[in-house]
This record gives C-alpha cells, sequence and structure tokens, in this order.
C-alpha cells in the first residue's frame, strides 16, 4: 500500500509539472507551428478536410463521444451499476471524481482564456474558449475513470481489451476536436495531461483516506 501511495503521488506531481510546462509552451508561442501544422494535417492544399465528402459528418458523430449529455449517461450508468454491487463507498469517491472531471474544464478555460482556432474553417459549433478541450478532458477523465473501476472486475485479457477500446475512444474523441477546426491540438494533449494528472489525484486521495 505504501508503494501504491508513493507511486500516485510522483505520477500526479509529474503531470502537473507537465502540464505546468505544456501550458508554458504554449502560451510562450513556442508551439505554434506544431498547432498550425496539426491542423493542417487534416485539410488538404485547398483547406477542405480530408476524406470523403462523409467524413465530416462521421466525425462529427463520433466527437459526441465527449458530449456533456453523453458522458453524464455513462457516468449515471456506472454509479447505478456499482451500487447494484454493493460498492457504496467506491460510488461516492467514483461520484466525487467525476464531479472533479466536469469542473475542471470551465476553470482552466476561464482561467487561460485562449481563442479558438481561425486558421481554418470550423466544422463545429463551439462557443467557449479553446483551451483545454472540454470534451477531450471530460471523454479522457470519464472514459480512464470508468475503465479504472471495471478493470478490478475483470479478467487480465478483458482488462486489455477495455484498455484498447478506452485508449482508442479517448484518442478518437480528441482528434475529432482539431479535425472539426475547433481545438489547437496543444489544447487536446493538455487535457489529455490534466485528466491523467486528476485520476491519479483520486487514486492518491482514495490510498490516503482513513481507515
Amino acid at each position: 500500500m505504501a508503494i501504491t501511495k508513493y507511486l500516485n503521488f510522483k505520477a500526479l506531481v509529474a503531470g502537473a509539472v507537465l502540464f505546468a510546462l505544456w501550458a508554458y509552451a504554449t502560451f510562450a508561442g513556442a508551439l505554434v507551428g506544431f498547432d498550425r501544422w496539426g491542423l493542417m494535417l487534416f485539410r488538404t492544399e485547398t483547406g477542405t478536410p480530408i476524406g470523403s465528402e462523409g467524413t465530416p459528418g462521421l466525425v462529427t458523430a463520433l466527437t459526441h463521444l465527449g458530449d456533456t449529455i453523453t458522458l453524464i449517461i455513462v457516468s449515471v450508468a456506472l454509479l447505478a451499476w456499482l451500487l447494484s454491487k454493493q460498492a457504496k463507498n467506491l460510488a461516492i469517491y467514483v461520484a466525487a471524481a467525476i464531479t472533479g472531471v466536469f469542473l475542471i474544464s470551465p476553470i482552466f478555460k476561464f482561467l487561460f482564456d485562449r481563442e479558438r482556432p481561425d486558421i481554418v474553417e470550423q466544422l463545429a459549433h463551439a462557443s467557449s474558449k479553446s483551451f483545454p478541450s472540454g470534451h477531450a478532458l471530460r471523454s479522457a477523465g470519464i472514459y480512464l475513470i470508468l475503465y479504472v473501476v471495471l478493470a478490478s472486475y475483470l479478467s487480465d485479457k478483458a482488462k486489455g481489451a477495455l484498455f484498447t477500446i478506452t485508449s482508442a475512444v479517448i484518442l478518437l474523441t480528441g482528434l475529432s476536436r482539431v479535425y472539426l477546426g475547433v481545438h489547437w491540438p496543444t489544447d487536446i494533449i493538455a487535457s489529455w495531461i490534466i485528466a491523467v494528472s486528476w485520476l491519479f489525484f483520486c487514486k492518491t486521495a482514495l490510498t490516503l483516506r482513513p481507515s
């Protein structure tokens, strides 16, 4: 248990430092070229989105995996499942972790106040600030929490399959925001760093709770 506490805390500190460095590099202008390259990676030379005519619609459908309503449904289902397993205490901690995921994004958006990309056409409506991506942060946070909870009930083989699916969903949801032109790549990576750091914060808090 002591080793687990130490590793969780060490990962939390590493995540916080990494985010601080990433945010500094982003707003100091060191990653401007990376941001432009990332956005244009999904555009042709004429500026139109890559893929067939149906690709933007498919990506728009994919990005809904990170919508608030979708994630609320996933969260409620997870909590209901835990309660059905008589895991009341764990359900309370999971509910707190999920609540934090939903609160972090608007707080950081307010603090950093970054504008949305303006070098490509935006293919989806987005009115809030850009850094970090709410879709990417919430989807990474909620689906990682889902994975951590369910993994303890699964075999190693099933756990590996679930991890692959979870990673794919998180990756594709984040990339969909860049494809749609509503986020800079640095917004997405920052969101993933925050989500993973939050997960380790929650795990640290759980291991430090009174017996």
